[in-house]
């Protein structure tokens, strides 16, 4: 575990591969996505913040000089079940720990804190809350959780 309890392994998605990026969040792995199309912006901030190089950019990939993934498939889910197998990435308990949007670990917030920020049905549904503290997205475990979770489970199953 690494020093705010998610997992160890961090990545730097390329601007190829911003999907996957979400979907490993999802999973509640470290996932820094860099829009940047410059290769040379990739490779600085890989050297300098040690993270793994996801990238569709067979230049890239082609580096010895840095841990990098080749990553090859267009569809999101074939390419999380790849880079699952390739790191052996898991569903643990940091699984939706993190935002989708911009990667912060999410912070336990009380129904009565965003009350006035909720939908109506999820106010009358929902009783768990968590709150980005960097962009301040809500998130809840309603129904997109759970196709959510249906969709990583499934990608992770094909990665055996």
């Amino acid at each position: 575990m690494d020093e705010d309890g998610g997992a160890e392994r961090k990545f730097l998605a390329d601007a190829a591969l911003g999907r996957l990026a979400r979907y490993l969040r999802m999973l509640g792995y470290d996932a820094a996505y860099l829009k940047d199309r410059d290769g040379a912006a990739a490779l600085r901030e890989t050297l300098k913040t040690g993270r793994t190089l996801l990238t569709r950019r067979r230049d890239l990939a082609a580096r010895d000089d840095i841990e990098v993934f080749h990553v090859e498939d267009d569809d999101v889910l074939a390419q999380l079940a790849a880079t699952a197998r390739r790191f052996d990435l898991t569903f643990t308990a940091d699984a939706m720990a993190r935002c989708i949007e911009c990667n912060e670990r999410l912070r336990s917030v009380s129904k009565a804190d965003v009350l006035e920020e909720l939908p109506p049905h999820v106010r009358k549904t929902q009783e768990i809350f968590a709150r980005c503290p960097s962009c301040g997205r809500i998130y809840w475990p309603g129904t997109h959780y759970a196709r959510a979770v249906a969709r990583l489970l499934g990608a992770l199953r094909r990665s055996c």
